[in-house]
């Protein structure tokens, strides 16, 4: 055999077992309440939910490479979670498995027709009387899930082959057309594909939009586009299960949007998208490297006790509960909270791709940026990531203000806007990140 012909075949051998390093475990569990707790997402809304018109799931994918480093993405069909709820669910798989915090990656899809959790955005409800009992009960019941559901991923670990690939879906589009009527969006679908020897599997997938194509008016739990689209890959591909990740859609709604026809019209064209991604992937080699970080947003100088006090009167409902809330804070701790903690973290999955994923309803400038800055990697970046705690502005969206910029702080129940550093600080915080990652 010649030399040259000798290390062609050494090469694809190592490549081969680089590829069967891998090691995988998935598994799945409703989450659905009962009818009759508050929906989450529209404060316009007024009815509790009535029916289930697709159930709720949380999902999750455990994953170890070649040296037995092992992560777990968890994925739930909600509007999002909170710091408190993903810290108690990775303090139970610490103690139960040993899984450091930058192994552990929960993700929202963002749906607003799934049960309000914990005080997310509870400003923005008009909750009858037992919705808060109702609410508490299940998001405590629900941590014991999330961490249920990532033991039994990461118990049914076994040999598999990982590849990926990145498609195209063009139903998002930018909503904040009062400052920029051609504003920027994000289409890519990134696929991480799952496959095992049995021919079962997983399948990851991303797209950066809000779930909003049902509105206030609908009044059944629901995972919208994004339920749409696992529960159409699921029967196509039976035995595989899919898993959405929202990606930094926080300024992106579904078009056109508004009845079920077209979330179910939206989720199998992300559908298709994914299948049609899959038809050139690439294996999936290298080894983990994790890491996560906390980065400390500032807030711009909040409201005075007297402007508070004044705001007390306002006309507008929720602008008196917020000021209620401030008031309280100010009368319990002596002054306002001067920052947000933001959880980021990132996944390098060798040199094949690496997942960067925010906390807060992310903005499409930060994944644009991030894939500008990191244009020689194959980069999936995800928003609605471990702590859901407002959104997330970029410079831009700041200064330009309107929701995204600072208004919807007073639903998420925050002094007011970020400052003008918020979008250096979490690049920085990305960069940092992205070196203690390197496998």
């Amino acid at each position: 055999m010649r030399r040259r012909e000798f290390l062609t075949l050494a090469a694809g051998a190592a490549a081969a077992a680089r590829e069967r390093s891998w090691r995988a475990g998935v598994a799945s569990v409703d989450i659905t309440p009962e009818p009759g707790i508050w929906m989450a997402g529209f404060a316009a809304r007024t009815c509790p939910s009535e029916a289930v018109a697709l159930p709720l799931r949380a999902k999750a994918l455990a994953l170890e490479d070649g040296r037995g480093r092992r992560a777990v993405l968890v994925t739930v069909d909600l509007l999002g979670v909170t710091a408190a709820m993903t810290s108690h669910v990775a303090d139970a798989l610490r103690r139960s498995h040993g899984l450091p915090r930058e192994a552990l990656l929960v993700n929202a899809s963002h749906t607003h027709s799934g049960p309000v959790t914990a005080d997310m955005l509870s400003i923005a409800y008009d909750l009858p009387p037992g919705q808060d009992a109702r609410i508490a009960a299940y998001t405590a019941a629900l941590e014991a899930k999330l961490a249920g559901v990532a033991a039994r991923a990461l118990a049914a670990l076994r040999p598999a082959r990982l590849s990926f690939a990145e498609g195209r879906a063009t139903f998002a589009a930018n909503r904040r057309v009062q400052f920029t009527p051609d504003g920027p969006v994000d289409h890519a679908v990134p696929v991480l594909e799952v496959a095992f020897a049995d021919g079962s599997g997983a399948t990851a997938f991303g797209y950066a939009c809000h779930n909003t194509t049902l509105q206030a008016q609908w009044c059944a739990l629901h995972g919208d586009y994004a339920g749409v689209a696992q529960a159409a890959l699921e029967r196509r591909r039976p035995g595989t299960l899919a898993l959405f990740v929202a990606g930094c859609g926080g300024d992106a709604n579904p078009r056109p949007r508004g009845t079920l026809e077209l979330a179910e019209a939206h989720g199998a064209a992300l559908a298709a998208a994914v299948e049609q991604a899959l038809g050139a992937p690439t294996p999936v080699g290298g080894t983990l490297g994790l890491a996560y970080g906390v980065v400390e947003l500032p807030f711009a100088p909040p409201p005075t006790r007297a402007a508070l006090e004044a705001r007390r009167q306002d006309a507008d409902v929720y602008v008196r509960r917020h000021a209620r809330l401030m008031l309280d804070a100010l009368l319990r701790d002596g002054r306002l909270p001067t920052v947000q903690p933001a959880p980021v973290q990132v996944w390098r999955f060798g040199e094949s791709f690496t997942l960067v994923a925010i906390g807060g309803e992310v903005v499409v400038d930060y994944a644009l940026r991030l894939k500008k800055d990191y244009a020689g990697r194959r980069l999936w970046v995800a928003g609605y990531s471990n702590d859901v705690f407002g959104y997330l502005p970029s410079l831009r969206v700041l200064q330009e203000g309107g929701y995204e910029g600072g208004g919807a702080m007073i639903y998420y129940g925050r002094p007011g806007p970020f400052a003008p550093p918020v979008e250096e600080l979490v690049h920085a915080k990305v960069r940092d990140l992205m070196r203690e990652a390197s496998p």
